[in-house]
C-alpha cells in the first residue's frame, strides 16, 4: 500500500461511521414525523469510498410539504458533516430504478 493508500484508507473509515451515524439519525427522525427514508446507494451496499455520498430514498405519496419536510430534515442532520447526499423521492422514479435502489438497501450493514 502506498503513503496515499495508507492515507485514504485512514480517512474512510471514520467519515462512513460518520456517515452511518447521520443517516440512523435522520431515519429515527424521519419516522417520528411519518416519514419513510430508506438507505441506498454505495453506503448501503457497503461499497462507500472517500469521496462517495449519502443517497436516500423518501418512500410513498408525499404532500408538498411533507416533500420540503423531508429536505429539511435530511440538510439539517447533514449540515456540517462534510458529506454531500441525493434526495431521492420514490414518486419522482421509474419502477425499475426503484427496484434497483432497494436491492442496495436489502444489503444495508
Amino acid at each position: 500500500m502506498n503513503r496515499m493508500q495508507a492515507m485514504i484508507a485512514d480517512r474512510l473509515e471514520p467519515r462512513r461511521a460518520r456517515a452511518l451515524q447521520r443517516v440512523d439519525a435522520i431515519i429515527e427522525a424521519a419516522s417520528k414525523i411519518g416519514l419513510d427514508i430508506t438507505l441506498v446507494g454505495s453506503l448501503a451496499r457497503s461499497d462507500f469510498r472517500i469521496h462517495s455520498d449519502i443517497d436516500l430514498l423518501v418512500r410513498g405519496e408525499l404532500s408538498s410539504d411533507q416533500r420540503l419536510e423531508a429536505e429539511r430534515l435530511v440538510a439539517e442532520h447533514l449540515r456540517g458533516a462534510d458529506l454531500p447526499y441525493d434526495l431521492l423521492f420514490e414518486t419522482d422514479l421509474t419502477e425499475e430504478r426503484i427496484r434497483e435502489l432497494l436491492a442496495d438497501a436489502l444489503q444495508t450493514p
